[in-house]
Order: structure tokens, then C-alpha cells, then sequence
């Protein structure tokens, strides 16, 4: 009788998840950004490597992540008011910790990108020299106080023009109507695959580190919306991915060591610097 109730109970815990699953479906706001996430401008199907390591993580918890298509900054104002649950490949921030919480993934350093046969600035205050160029930035992104500061600087002189989003860049700068933008080498890259571009236009664009502004986190912001028991295991699930490095060894089939220079791993996880 006792092995019979053992092998009922085995039975059991593989026919069921070990953790409850999520109370309702996990709503995660999806913006075209290179390959961390892909949107169909056709259909809408949205993939790429969040999405993807989220519903593999989903399908063993027993969470259902859907990802509504919409530009970055409206994302995060979704977040704001408590209309989505995670806010992926963000930075951390001060101002984000009033709506959720940060559970970063790995360091990131964002990188000026030019594709111009000139040397290019090696600090905020150089980029501020520098007279006559224009930087182009996506609305919505946020790498802190510094960068920022920085947009407003530049802002104030006429040299920064706001776009939707990071494609809109790559064809600003292969018509040379773009001098510089700012971001993670990697989302830049992306794009320029995306577009058909890397073994032409792609050739010519270098990254450079910009003194003045510090390295930081990217990660996954968790609304503070999200039911205690669900924002657990979503934590849970991420800083397991975080641990196995998951998020980089993704990165690095796609990219190389030169695109992926914003990118490195997290003290004590794999493949760590």
C-alpha cells in the first residue's frame, strides 16, 4: 500500500507544476528593439529574445506572458499607472522604484554610435563641443540622471532631434541625417541587421565609450501591480536566468564581441568579467 501511494505521489508531482501558476495573464509592453524584442509591423507577432526567454519560463511555471505592441514611451507610462506588468531590457533608475521593482539581468554601458570617418567625442563635454552635429535619441529611453542631463544640454543647443524608435535612426544615419545616437551597442546592431544593412552601412558604424556617464544595470522592472505571489515567481524565474546567463549566451549568437561591448555579466553569474 505504501509503494503504491509513493508512486501515486510521484505521478502527481510530474503532472503538476511545483509553483502555482501566475493568477492572470502577465501583461508586458513589446517595442521593436533590435534583437530583445521583434515586432511584425505586419501582423504584430512579436519575438526575439525576451519574449522568447519569457515564454519558455512561462510554460514552466505555468504563466502566460501576452505582449500588446506599442512605441517605448508609452510603455512606460503604462507602467506608471498600473496598466502593464513588466517593463523588459530596462535600465535602472531612480525615478522607475516609485512603480516597480528592478531585477537587473546584467551591466550595460550605453555606447555613442556614429558611422563618420571623424574621431569621435570621448566625453559628454566634447560631444557638447563639438559644433554643428546632431545626436538622435528615441523618446522613451532612460539611462539615468546623467544621460539625461545630457539630452537637456543638448536639447538647449539645437543639437538633439527626438525619434519613435532605434530604425528610424539607422536610415537617419545611413542618409547622413544623424551624427550620433546613444545607446546599448547591441540594440543599435540589431537594428541594423533587421534592416539588411550590417554588411554595408554596418561596416562603417564604430562604438565609443563616452566619458561622464557610468555604467549601470539592464534588466526587468516588476510592477508593483503584479499580486506578491506572481511578482515572486516571475523574480524567481528571472534571477534564475540571470544566474545561468541565459540573456548573454542568447546575445551572443547574434552579435559579436565589438557589437556586444555595452554588455557584460553581473558579478558571481556565468561568465562573469
Amino acid at each position: 500500500m505504501f509503494r503504491k501511494m509513493f508512486f501515486l505521489a510521484a505521478l502527481l508531482a510530474n503532472c503538476f507544476p511545483a509553483h502555482a501558476a501566475c493568477s492572470r495573464p502577465i501583461v508586458v509592453p513589446a517595442s521593436q528593439l533590435g534583437k530583445m524584442i521583434v515586432v511584425d509591423e505586419a501582423g504584430g507577432a512579436v519575438s526575439g529574445i525576451y519574449p522568447d526567454l519569457l515564454r519558455a519560463a512561462g510554460s514552466r511555471m505555468g504563466c502566460e506572458f501576452v505582449f500588446p505592441v506599442m512605441p517605448r514611451a508609452r510603455a512606460e507610462l503604462m507602467m506608471q499607472t498600473a496598466k502593464a506588468d513588466l517593463l523588459v531590457a530596462a535600465v535602472k533608475s531612480e525615478d522607475r522604484s516609485a512603480w516597480g521593482k528592478f531585477v537587473p539581468l546584467m551591466g550595460t554601458e550605453w555606447m555613442l554610435i556614429s558611422s563618420r570617418s571623424d574621431t569621435p567625442p570621448a566625453s559628454v563635454q566634447e560631444l557638447l563641443d563639438r559644433p554643428g552635429v546632431k545626436l538622435n535619441a528615441v523618446r522613451g529611453f532612460n539611462y539615468g540622471p546623467a544621460y539625461l542631463a545630457m539630452l537637456a544640454r543638448l536639447e538647449k543647443q539645437g543639437k538633439l532631434e527626438y525619434v519613435k524608435d532605434t530604425q528610424t535612426i539607422v536610415r537617419k544615419m545611413q542618409m547622413g541625417r544623424a551624427d550620433y545616437a546613444y545607446m546599448p551597442s547591441i540594440t543599435f546592431a540589431g537594428e541594423v541587421a533587421a534592416l539588411g544593412l550590417k554588411n554595408g552601412f554596418g561596416k562603417s558604424v564604430h562604438y565609443t565609450r563616452l566619458a561622464g556617464i557610468p555604467p549601470s544595470e539592464t534588466g526587468v522592472y516588476i510592477s508593483n501591480a503584479v499580486s506578491k505571489s506572481d511578482a515572486a515567481q516571475i523574480e524567481t524565474a528571472l534571477m534564475q536566468m540571470r544566474a545561468n546567463g541565459d540573456l548573454l549566451a542568447r546575445l551572443r549568437d547574434f552579435f559579436t564581441p565589438e557589437e556586444m561591448s555595452s554588455n557584460y555579466a553581473l558579478p558571481g553569474n556565468k561568465g562573469s568579467r
